[in-house]
């Protein structure tokens, strides 16, 4: 694909409404968008392979909307795939539930939370969750890591940036940073 730098917008991010057209799994990451409305994964046109990303849009007849075809699966109606969309299911916690932790008072005083993250295998592809109960699906594995949100602020933003680097290194998950927006003071208040 090529496209004039002048038609292009790059560096953008997606905080997950995008969706990878692959797998319409919700995409976090670097993006760029063409002149003609279309985003594709990478900061720019020759950062990665530049998979195409669409916003879905909901159709009339869909409780659960899926771009372009419908996908019976995702269809409430259907009660052979029933299962996928149950919430009393013991299988919901077999795929990551997107969470956002609330450190309480007693964790201010710790100076610290724990914090679960679950990646899909073969993509980059990261969610925050509440627990590592995910590990339960092979298409994912999880891990935690201890987030610093008291003290000195340069210590507890070193401390958290260090740890995210050194767990990219030793569990390979590459752009782990930008998942969390290089945000290593996020949670923290001065004590």
């Amino acid at each position: 694909m090529y496209y004039p730098k002048s038609q292009i917008t790059s560096n953008l991010y997606s905080d997950g409404r995008l969706y990878l057209t692959t797998t319409l799994q919700p995409y976090f990451g670097y993006y760029f968008e063409t002149s003609d409305g279309k985003s594709f994964t990478g900061k720019e046109p020759n950062d990665g392979d530049n998979i195409r990303l669409i916003t879905p849009e909901p159709e009339e007849n869909q409780d659960i909307f899926t771009p372009g075809i419908e996908d019976l699966r995702f269809n409430r109606k259907n009660k052979k795939y029933s299962i996928l969309i149950d919430n009393t299911s013991p299988l919901t916690n077999d795929f990551p539930i997107p969470y956002n932790p609330q450190p309480t008072p007693g964790d201010y005083q710790t100076g610290e939370i724990t914090r679960f993250f679950a990646k899909k295998r073969n993509e980059t592809i990261y969610y925050e969750v509440e627990n590592s109960n995910v590990e339960l699906n092979p298409m994912y594995f999880t891990f935690n890591l201890q987030w610093l949100i008291s003290g000195e602020e340069s210590y507890v933003k070193t401390t958290n940036q260090k740890m995210v680097e050194l767990y990219m290194r030793q569990l390979t998950i590459p752009a782990f940073n930008q998942f969390l927006k290089n945000d290593y003071l996020k949670f923290w208040k001065p004590s």
